[in-house]
């Protein structure tokens, strides 16, 4: 077995130079698919090759930003790692990934492993995990997850596989913060505050949210957004006491993160981003790292997770939607001044059902003076979606490369992209949209 483990390493090189030079695919999927037909117990081989500590980081948002966030601490602080930066996160993504990084002699101090979280439990089978980073669960791709307690129990089975798994949680969160491991008592972060560019204290409206526990309301002392807060519970179950304890303060172009008296600045902005990064500095002060301060403040966004390109001239700025409260949150982010492109598709990636638009607050975007242009698969939906929201001015282009090349001819200033999934992967290969160094 362990020469059809080295013979798919080699078919797997071989395959991504093909595919690469002909540009039939990306190969995220097929070459995992490959990789496995040739070697069954792929991952089961792959553990020899990580040195240090496994890490699998997983939840409905944020998993790639927290990925890329430890990853390049972990990279700043010369160790070398194992790690789908491409964030192809289902099993043949993962298998993928390792495939190509990974040769006969050589082997990685650490491997960071995006997961997705139906196949969490398939990777646990094969693959060693010292820790599991959780980010958050919230209602996403219902046709694959009927709701976050599915998708809580998913993981639930996945961590019983590995009873030494070290847990990182997020408090705030109390579906995801619910999750235990058998051998090992979770290490909790939370955030104590939010505050504005004013330095005014960030308050939102009292939540009515169920207990995963006993289904009764909980009581919120602290409201963040969606069910993220301070909570507590008639039956006992309250927000665990956070080892790691921030107060977050928010800018327009960066936010700041501060534990006891030790400072982080992030080139992120948002309170989503915040608990991302926050669940990152978490987990690399538990692996030991240094210097996270100084790693930290040149870390470069992954691709669609509010990042700057450059479209005719015009800064524009690329947003992932795929939930109603990773979408409102990145509602709350953008200036109002820009044009719009959303790019709104249903393959099985981005999940079929899009009816999650309807909950969506888009009517922040109503005293918007400019042209909203709507263009993918289901851009019918969203320009009606947006017409029911208070917005006028939509144009629909169906073809995405056609409405990329409409709003770089006819857009002056800022350029604001949201787009699912596939759409985003369409619109990363535009040759249009320059990188910004």
């Amino acid at each position: 077995m362990k020469f059809r483990f080295y013979l798919s390493l080699f078919i797997a090189k071989i395959i991504y130079k093909i595919l690469k030079i002909t540009k039939l695919s990306s190969g995220t999927a097929i070459i995992g698919l490959i990789t496995l037909k040739i070697c069954p117990d792929f991952l089961t081989f792959a553990n020899n090759h990580i040195l240090k500590s496994q890490i699998n980081i997983t939840g409905t948002n944020g998993k790639t930003t927290s990925s890329g966030v430890l990853a390049h601490i972990i990279k700043k602080n010369n160790y070398s790692l194992f790690y789908n930066d491409i964030g192809a996160n289902m099993l043949n993504g993962i298998v993928n990934a390792l495939a190509l990084q990974i040769k006969p002699a050589k082997k990685a101090d650490y491997s960071v492993i995006e997961t997705d979280e139906a196949f969490l439990e398939k990777v646990y089978e094969k693959l060693n995990s010292d820790y599991l980073l959780v980010t958050n669960l919230f209602e996403d791709q219902t046709d694959r997850f009927a709701n976050p307690l599915f998708t809580k129990n998913l993981i639930q089975k996945a961590i019983d596989k590995k009873p030494n798994i070290q847990l990182i949680l997020n408090a705030d969160e109390p579906i995801s913060a619910s999750l235990k491991a058998l051998n090992k008592e979770p290490i909790y972060y939370g955030i104590e505050n939010i505050y504005d560019e004013n330095n005014n204290l960030i308050i939102t409206e009292n939540l009515n949210y169920e207990c995963p526990i006993c289904k009764k309301q909980m009581n919120y002392s602290k409201t963040f957004y969606s069910q993220i807060g301070h909570y507590s519970c008639s039956c006992g179950y309250n927000r665990p006491l956070p080892k790691y304890s921030a107060n977050i303060y928010l800018n327009k172009n960066n936010s700041i993160i501060k534990i006891n008296e030790e400072e982080f600045e992030i080139p992120l902005i948002g309170q989503f981003n915040a608990y991302n990064a926050l669940s990152a500095i978490v987990l690399a002060k538990e692996l030991g790292l240094i210097n996270i301060k100084d790693a930290i403040k040149d870390f470069k966004v992954a691709f669609g997770r509010c990042e700057k390109r450059i479209l005719n001239g015009n800064e524009t700025i690329i947003q992932l939607i795929k939930n109603p409260v990773g979408t409102n949150e990145v509602l709350k982010t953008i200036d109002l001044n820009s044009n719009f492109l959303i790019a709104l598709n249903n393959n099985a990636a981005d999940g079929t059902d899009v009816s999650w638009i309807n909950q969506v607050e888009f009517e922040r975007l109503s005293s918007s003076t400019k042209e909203f242009v709507v263009t993918g698969l289901k851009c019918d939906d969203m320009a009606i979606r947006l017409s029911n929201a208070g917005i006028k001015n939509i144009k629909k282009i169906s073809d995405i490369n056609s409405a990329l090349k409409y709003v770089g001819e006819n857009s002056h200033g800022k350029i604001t992209i949201l787009t699912t999934y596939t759409a985003l992967l369409k619109i990363d290969k535009n040759k249009e949209l320059k990188k910004c160094f």
